[in-house]
């Protein structure tokens, strides 16, 4: 299997954003299914920051950017790669006061003039970007100077229980313990254990604090939905074309249960703020 399916614009718009299903059954879970709200939460970390305009690079549901224009008025101007994410904010903010705008565009290929923003915010985005550090670049170019960067960042191996139901279903499966589909998740490109190296020099880390997002979920269900609109369940799933994937790993999860008793999945991240030097 192909890793770099999670960087591949086109891939990436077929087959996990041509809609906007998948990724809100996994927002709504973060939300609601954690001790708080993540997007309140977030748009209270930022709430002490000057700032009149902002830009939601890989806007999806627009959930951080709306959670902020509730609390204050601002002008937000949203893009994405996939035209269903720039729609679904743009009924988020609805009638939200503040002057939006809407684009469908890479962070890459954004139409935008160096300093054109008080706050760019680039939330669980830019481990899905061929080059990391040139869109970081490009997101610290677009901020004006004594502005900032505000990127929500997942810990290092992300969601681990369920990475790790999975590569056991895959290993019952009979894939070989070196298989792609076994190597880390992708999330793993951009995290809290490397960000640092691809921070540009224009940029300095003012602070980032933690979020506890960990899942409580109510049954086996809950857990299976969740699991099957992840993309590094979709993409393997889609290379076998069988449901071989979800009934193993159903059967793992329930097992996992009956042995802790739990049905909890980690959802550790950390908001890195930066200023614009």
């Amino acid at each position: 299997m192909d890793m770099s399916v999670y960087f591949n614009k086109q891939h990436l718009v077929k087959h996990s954003y041509a809609t906007t299903e998948d990724y809100r059954v996994r927002s709504d879970a973060w939300e609601s299914l954690a001790q708080q709200s993540i997007s309140e939460w977030y748009a209270a970390q930022l709430q002490d920051l000057a700032f009149e305009n902002l830009l939601d690079a890989g806007c999806g549901l627009g959930r951080f950017s709306t959670a902020i224009a509730r609390a204050r008025r601002v002008d937000v101007t949203a893009i994405d790669i996939a035209e269903p994410m720039v729609e679904a904010t743009r009924q988020a903010l609805g009638s939200l006061p503040g002057k939006h705008e809407f684009v469908q565009t890479s962070i890459e290929d954004a139409p935008f003039s160096d300093g054109s923003f008080d706050l760019v915010l680039a939330n669980l985005v830019l481990f899905h970007v061929p080059d990391i550090g040139g869109a970081f670049k490009k997101l610290a170019d677009f901020t004006k100077k004594g502005g900032h960067v505000a990127l929500l960042t997942v810990d290092f191996d992300w969601m681990s229980e369920l990475n790790r139901f999975q590569d056991h279903a895959l290993l019952k499966l009979g894939f070989a313990h070196d298989h792609p589909a076994l190597t880390a998740p992708v999330t793993n490109r951009f995290c809290d254990a490397n960000i640092m190296r691809y921070a540009p020099q224009s940029l300095r880390l003012i602070r980032k604090p933690w979020f506890d997002g960990t899942m409580t979920f109510p049954d086996v269900d809950g857990v299976m939905n969740f699991y099957t609109h992840t993309m590094r369940y979709k993409n393997v799933a889609m290379q076998l074309g069988n449901d071989t994937l979800r009934d193993t790993a159903r059967e793992i999860v329930e097992a996992y249960r009956e042995r802790t008793g739990s049905l909890k999945v980690s959802s550790s991240l950390y908001l890195y703020v930066f200023e614009k030097r």
